[in-house]
């Protein structure tokens, strides 16, 4: 009977190995998508974050299945092999996106896998899905170190203001410790109080019409002065236009006319002979001239003129000297012969 007892609880506690094993087998094949047909979907990152064989692929918040391997392809490169349960490849497209998340805080690395596009249609065995950047945790834990550090460098240099401000070093401190920059400020806003009020009597002059500003703020009898010189001013202007049109008409006839002034201006044959004639008229001139004292000088011409018992007088009569200075002027009269002094007055 003992052996039998024995050998009974033997048989029990085998038989609940066996179940436990079996169970567990089960649990874990389930788990690692062992009893059921799977898909691998492929994906290529750049940094997997600490992604290792065996973490959870997820889609809208279900896990789909496991990653099943990792390879390094190159430098920048490494393709992360997922399977996924067949029962839900039907939701997942072609043009999904794949991201590495992670459970909480401190928990593993998954894989998250985004709704696509219907039209692409169903993900197949061995197709690579696009990769999205997601949530770095790591990356924002230390990027709040850095900032953590920041704050407490920030916080201790307050912390020195605050002690320069109590004990009254600077002007911050002074205009919170002393009450003379207070009184100094007051002086200041009722001198600015003052202007202000002087400011608005100026003000309200001018609204008033007082003085030679108010009558030009107030008055249009400037504006109506400045209007009629302005008036003359273009009637001004209109006519030097005029007159600037006319010289250069005038100008235009001079420099393209056929009269006689723009061929005095551009031919130069025609100055030339002009020129020539004057001279020839000059030199006329002066041999009538010189032929006019030739005759009168004229023996003949002087016997018979009435200026010869003159000249004899002339010559009978003594002559007169007299000194010149400086300042007085001398007339000759040619017809009487005789010199005069005029002595200009002093």
């Amino acid at each position: 009977m003992k052996n039998q007892r024995r050998a009974l609880r033997l048989g029990i506690f085998i038989a609940a190995a066996l179940i436990l094993f079996v169970v567990a087998v089960y649990l874990i094949g389930s788990q690692e998508n062992l009893f059921s047909s799977n898909t691998q979907i492929r994906a290529s990152f750049k940094d997997i974050r600490g992604l290792v064989v065996g973490n959870n692929v997820r889609f809208a918040g279900i896990n789909v299945g496991t990653v099943n391997d990792i390879r390094i392809v190159s430098d920048t490169s490494v393709v992360v092999t997922m399977s996924v349960r067949d029962r839900y490849t039907k939701y997942i497209y072609r043009n999904s996106t794949v991201q590495i998340g992670q459970e909480g805080l401190m928990g593993g690395k998954i894989v998250l896998i985004s709704s696509g596009d219907p039209k692409t249609g169903r993900v197949q065995n061995g197709d690579f899905l696009s990769v999205s950047e997601g949530l770095d945790i790591q990356g924002m834990i230390a990027q709040a170190q850095i900032m953590l550090e920041e704050a407490t460098g920030t916080i201790t240099n307050l912390r020195s203001v605050t002690a320069k401000i109590d004990s009254g070093n600077g002007d911050i401190a002074r205009m919170l410790n002393d009450d003379s920059l207070t009184s100094q400020l007051n002086i200041a806003s009722h001198s600015v109080n003052k202007s202000l009020h002087q400011v608005n009597q100026l003000i309200s002059k001018v609204n008033n019409g007082q003085g030679d500003l108010g009558k030009l703020v107030n008055e249009d009898k400037l504006t109506t002065e400045i209007n009629n010189i302005l008036s003359d001013l273009n009637s001004t202007i209109s006519t030097a236009d005029s007159v600037v049109y006319e010289l250069h008409k005038t100008t235009y006839a001079l420099n393209h006319g056929d009269g006689t002034l723009p061929r005095l201006i551009h031919d130069e044959q025609m100055a030339s002979n002009i020129d020539t004639a004057i001279t020839k008229v000059d030199e006329g001139i002066v041999e009538i001239t010189r032929a006019a004292e030739t005759v009168a000088n004229s023996w003949i011409f002087r016997l018979f003129s009435k200026n010869k018992k003159k000249d004899e007088e002339a010559k009978k009569q003594p002559v007169q000297q007299f000194s010149v200075s400086a300042g007085d002027t001398v007339i000759i009269d040619s017809t009487r012969s005789e010199v005069r002094k005029n002595i200009s007055p002093k």
